[in-house]
């Protein structure tokens, strides 16, 4: 009897937690379509690039190119960098926490037309820091920048998503004087 009670509790709690739309990250959800239905990637050897492929690869109706031609947006890579900042000392004067600051910089042009302003991505992790435990903290370090890196990633596409196409350019010639002007 109490066994049955429990997988009938937990039974309502699992449909009470999918019926608000909980969702862990990264899973489930709606992925608003991007605006282009194919696109090429230009990081140029960037770290980022990896994450960018990642999270573009999860869009259902985007094709990812090998190359530029023929594709509706190119997505540059133009700047990453990344810094570590000391964001609090001890009394004694000793490092107690740093700052990890990750910042990435795409330009994307759609059909031909540059998009503008370029997109900026910036992802901060703080990182308590102890002497004692420096091998610990390198691996620490390295896990927050790959960390940070993919939450870049999945900020821009995020971006992307937002966009607005510019308007097609009309087809045919199209004439630049205007309509007939009357004679006086």
């Amino acid at each position: 009897m109490k066994q049955s009670l429990r997988y009938a509790l937990l039974a309502g709690f699992v449909l009470l937690l999918s019926a608000c739309g909980f969702h862990l990250r990264g899973l489930g959800g709606t992925i608003k379509p991007l605006p282009f239905a194919s696109l090429y990637l230009e990081a140029g050897g960037k770290a980022i690039e990896s994450d960018l492929r990642t999270v573009l690869a999860r869009q259902p109706k985007l094709a990812l190119l090998d190359q530029p031609k023929g594709a509706q947006a190119v997505l540059s890579v133009v700047n990453e960098s990344q810094s570590k900042d000391i964001l609090t000392i001890n009394t004694g004067g000793k490092i107690n926490e740093y700052q990890l600051t990750y910042v990435a910089t795409v330009r994307l042009v759609l059909n031909g037309v540059p998009m503008e302003p370029d997109m900026t991505a910036t992802v901060r992790r703080s990182m308590n820091y102890s002497d004692n435990q420096v091998l610990g903290k390198q691996q620490e370090e390295e896990l927050l920048w790959t960390d940070a890196r993919r939450d870049a990633a999945e900020q821009i596409v995020r971006r992307l998503a937002y966009l607005k196409a510019p308007p097609a350019a009309p087809a045919g010639g199209q004439s630049v004087k205007p309509d007939a002007v009357p004679q006086p």
